[in-house]
């Protein structure tokens, strides 16, 4: 049986949300229309995104969340932006107090988090015979003025690696949005604006190839 749509489930912080675009111009709709584009069927799109979220919110949204739980099982595609916050709340207090322990807490709690979170989508996908696809999209450095901020991001997204699979993809944006700040970045100096969205978009599209995604229609 060819399916006639595809179902898009867009799950994480304020990047997912959107925030810091005009209202259509975060990733996850350019996404959207990306995808529709290419494989020519709709794309009926979960936002289950969150402001200011962190990795602890999101996983307790995921455990806890019945109407989430069934868009995991019925998502097609599935996009995660999550850490950011992580990062950003421990960055604080390193840039008063100089004490690189929280940056080292902050980055064992995302790790430990991010693996729960794919686990818990495992586990709600069992027996689901259907194939999906998950994209779990890295950090750019939102503190690009904080000293060592970039060491930091760096390590986020080269544990981000070690969860790749073959169902699951990683995007990195970390070398699109160095030293863009000023094209990429929006007013609150820590989202991406609506070239920023735009970018984002793009490096998420490569994630993927389309006979991959040709495999979610068939």
């Amino acid at each position: 049986m060819v399916k006639t749509m595809i179902n898009y489930l867009a799950f994480g912080d304020s990047l997912t949300v959107g925030f810091g675009a005009p209202e259509g111009h975060g990733f996850v709709s350019i996404y959207r229309q990306k995808v529709e584009r290419l494989l020519n069927v709709p794309v009926h799109l979960k936002h289950a995104g969150k402001n200011g979220a962190t990795t602890s919110e999101l996983l307790e949204t995921l455990e806890s969340d019945p109407s989430l739980q069934t868009d995991v099982q019925e998502a097609d595609l599935i996009t995660i932006t999550a850490g950011g916050n992580d990062l950003i709340q421990a960055a604080i207090p390193f840039f008063y107090q100089g004490d690189a322990l929280f940056l080292k807490s902050a980055l064992q709690t995302y790790e430990s988090n991010y693996k729960k979170l794919l686990l818990q989508i495992d586990e709600l996908r069992k027996g689901i015979d259907n194939p999906y696809l998950v994209a779990l999209i890295g950090l750019y450095n939102p503190l690009p003025q904080v000293p060592d901020a970039a060491y930091w991001v760096q390590r986020f997204n080269l544990f981000l690696r070690k969860l790749e699979q073959p169902h699951v993809h990683i995007v990195q944006v970390y070398d699109a949005f160095v030293g863009q700040d000023s094209r990429y970045i929006s007013e609150d100096a820590i989202h991406p604006n609506e070239q920023g969205y735009d970018e984002l978009a793009r490096q998420v599209e490569k994630a993927f190839s389309l006979h991959q995604l040709q495999q979610l229609v068939h």
